[in-house]
């Protein structure tokens, strides 16, 4: 056993302090208006780290187009505050940040290295869109009212209600100690663990110079237009108060650390330290869906493949504030698909079909009835099975204990597709609610929640999908029925790394 654990707070490397000029804030972290990239270092030490209890913490600032704080409203609009549409609308409401992510959105690359030699030891790449959907089926729709997903900032289903978190806070000298907007405590506080590989795992990490040398993470924050968006998916032509300063604006991180304790261990646990452990590690590969009739076809070339999980968006949906990159859903009107290795359909030797589907019509007592016309348009979509699939995929074989996605959620979702071209509704409103937000896709588990994984070494995967997917159909949302769509293709592998010689095997 260890003699003791002692805390570690460390800022980055190359951190920034912020300065203010006027009511004018600049400096700290900022894709935009700084600098993009987080570096930290851990230096080598006859200590172990305990990844498992390891948070990025700080602070965030929301910052308008012209360069100023995103705040709460003072006086002058305190009585549109509760306005959700309409033509007085805050920009506070009408920007929003993550459903499921909250601001751990602004990391969308992580790279972890050793320190003695600058090997890459893990790298994750679209970090974000995995962790949201996982995020989303291991929680319940109240856990985001409490800690600690509250400490992100997320809002899963209430984003609706409580999608104000994008504010930055008050104005200075509104507050208690706060004078200037580079005091320590003005910007909106988070902490998150940084869920990858090796940073989030059990087994302790040995940074000693015979194994990892110290670590050195690095950090790539996400585009402004993709961590943020708007309320609606069409803003009323007359909601100049809801869109002032929106465009173009962006975020400020400043206060960085990263903390965590470091285990002193006796020289009978470093005698007895096993430089080998296995790790649920996962990879990033993207492809497009172009028809009704789609293959998509990798080859991931790793030995123990635990799960594959698909995610879909609408080929404009990425890095758009007029749509929510963290709206995951299946391919637009999924009518059947099916998982193939090496030509084969398995795991499961049979087509999933959806029946009904949203290209379906159905005779009613002799009148027929459209999906597109339907009150429960969640009934018309006959996922059962795609949603078993997809959630035993995304949890290593389990069926989630409690989960956001509720069939409701997906309704609503489903509804706002529909609802958004404008129609006969008025300018001054705002259509398409992107704050309802699915956490669907098509996932394939190769676990049986046995352990069970598959041999993919120069072997295809190839799914196989049926939809209607740029069809252009009528009974189709007019919004999305026309485009291609993007799917991020997560593969969940189970590898060996060696921290002595810091060989990875997959």
């Amino acid at each position: 056993m260890p003699v003791s654990k002692v805390y570690f707070s460390i800022p980055p490397v190359n951190d920034l302090s912020t300065s203010e000029n006027g009511n004018i804030i600049s400096g700290g972290f900022s894709n935009a208006k700084g600098n993009g990239n987080i570096r930290f270092q851990i230096s080598a030490q006859d200590r172990l780290l305990d990844t498992s209890d390891m948070y990025l913490t700080g602070r965030i600032i929301h910052v308008k187009s012209d360069q100023t704080p995103l705040i709460v409203p003072d006086a002058t609009t305190k009585a549109n505050y509760n306005l959700q549409n309409g033509a007085n609308m805050l920009a506070v409401t009408n920007q929003n940040i993550s459903n499921w992510g909250g601001v751990s959105n602004m990391v969308k690359r992580v790279i972890v290295q050793s320190k003695k030699t600058s090997v890459n030891v893990s790298e994750n790449r679209n970090y974000p869109m995995y962790v949201n959907a996982r995020t989303a089926w291991t929680h319940s729709k109240d856990d985001f009212l409490v800690s600690p997903l509250i400490r992100t900032q997320a809002s899963g289903t209430y984003a609706n209600d409580i999608n104000r978190k994008s504010s930055s806070m008050g104005k200075k000298n509104s507050m208690p100690n706060v004078s200037t907007l580079t005091e320590t405590h003005y910007g909106k506080p988070f902490s998150f663990k940084l869920e990858t590989a090796l940073l989030d795992n059990i087994k302790e990490v040995h940074l000693g110079n015979e194994f990892m040398g110290g670590l050195v993470i690095n950090l790539e924050l996400s585009q402004e237009n993709g961590f943020y968006y708007n309320r609606f998916e069409s803003t009323g032509t007359n909601q100049t108060t809801a869109s002032t300063g929106v465009a173009g604006s962006y975020y400020i991180v400043k206060d960085l650390k990263l903390t965590g304790r470091l285990s002193i261990p006796t020289p009978q646990d470093v005698a007895s330290y096993n430089s080998q452990m296995l790790l649920g590690s996962r990879f990033n590969l993207i492809n497009d869906v172009t028809s009704s009739v789609n293959s998509n076809k990798y080859t991931p070339n790793v030995s123990s493949v635990r799960s594959i999980v698909n995610l879909y968006l609408d080929q404009n949906q990425e890095n758009n504030r007029a749509k929510n990159e963290s709206n995951f859903r299946v391919p637009l009107g999924l009518r059947e698909y099916s998982s193939q290795k090496n030509n084969t359909r398995t795991p499961q030797d049979y087509v999933i079909e959806v029946q009904p589907n949203l290209l379906a019509t159905s005779d009613e007592g002799g009148a027929v009835i459209n999906p597109s016309d339907a009150g429960k348009k969640a009934s018309y979509q006959g996922d059962a099975e795609v949603r078993n699939l997809f959630q035993r995929a995304v949890l290593n074989g389990e069926i989630s204990g409690k989960t956001a996605c509720s069939l409701e959620l997906q309704n609503d979702v489903i509804d706002e597709q529909y609802n958004a071209t404008r129609g006969g509704v008025s300018q001054d409103n705002g259509v398409g609610l992107n704050t309802k937000a699915n956490a669907m896709g098509i996932g394939i588990d190769y676990t049986f929640h046995m352990g069970e994984t598959s041999d993919f070494r120069q072997r295809d995967y190839d799914n196989l999908i049926k939809s209607g997917v740029a069809s252009g159909n009528a009974n189709l949302p007019a919004s999305r029925a026309t485009l291609n769509e993007t799917v991020q293709t997560y593969v969940k592998n189970t590898s060996a790394f060696d921290s002595k010689t810091l060989m990875m095997s997959q």
